[in-house]
């Protein structure tokens, strides 16, 4: 039923009264702030502060210079359960990891465009937590390259994550190999890994790092070295048998260690 929301229909004989006009567009500006704050939402838009694309006057977030840690954390409280937060393009700094804890697909438009960046002040060893079951990173920037302390771009817990088309960059820092573009926790589960590039300066350090027992498929991946834009392996690095025995690889140059010792 059409109680009219408060707002007044002139009849046919009204004249134009500004009071009536300016009430009746007040009340639509207020319907519509709430059903932009209300409620959880199945698709979440959220723009960095120099995102350039036209949706950022209607983004549901906007980050700023700083941390986006907390702006992402609301636009996380805000998506339903299976639901998608769109990054517009430009550059989001994070000084703590992102816990992802809701089943949700966090999706970006393009490696090169939206890209995650690890902020000169942290000193967090992770910068994505995934802890919930079946989430999915979608055409990401994972940037690392920022100071001299290392840290993991993915730190994947629950089964049945997806991780496609997202792109990588390891900081230039030797010696620390236990850091990695995507760490496979020592829980085990379901992975699927295909289409990303992963750019780092040297070929020290591995690109995937497995501990407990995974199965999935990492596929059409690629590694570049930054300076020189040489192709380099995708390296992985696998803790058991039953990780070496369940998953599958192809469609790209790699080299499969299996507790640091070379497989293939």
């Amino acid at each position: 039923m059409n109680y009219n929301y408060g707002l007044v229909y002139p009849s046919q004989d009204s004249f134009y009264n500004v009071d009536v006009t300016n009430n009746n567009f007040s009340r639509l500006a207020d319907g519509i702030d709430a059903a932009k704050s209300g409620g959880a939402k199945s698709a979440v838009v959220v723009a960095a502060y120099n995102s350039k694309n036209p949706l950022k006057a209607n983004a549901d977030f906007t980050c700023g210079t700083g941390d986006c840690i907390p702006t992402l954390n609301s636009a996380l409280e805000k998506v339903n359960e299976g639901g998608e937060i769109l990054l517009l393009d430009g550059d989001y700094y994070i000084k703590t990891r992102l816990m992802v804890e809701k089943s949700v697909t966090i999706r970006g438009m393009g490696g090169n465009h939206s890209r995650i960046n690890k902020h000169d002040d942290s000193t967090d060893i992770i910068m994505l937590y995934l802890s919930a079951r079946n989430v999915n990173l979608k055409d990401i920037g994972i940037y690392t390259d920022s100071n001299a302390s290392g840290s993991h771009g993915i730190f994947v817990v629950g089964s049945g994550s997806v991780i496609e088309g997202c792109r990588f960059k390891m900081n230039e820092i030797v010696g620390y190999d236990v850091y990695t573009n995507v760490y496979l926790s020592n829980l085990g589960g379901h992975v699927r890994i295909n289409g990303c590039v992963f750019e780092k300066y040297n070929d020290d350090r591995y690109n995937i790092l497995s501990d407990g027992n995974w199965s999935g498929v990492v596929y059409g991946n690629y590694c570049i070295n930054t300076e020189s834009e040489k192709q380099m392996d995708v390296k992985i690095n696998l803790n058991s048998n039953e990780s070496w025995q369940n998953m599958s690889f192809g469609a790209q140059k790699s080299k499969i260690y299996l507790g640091g010792s070379l497989k293939a």
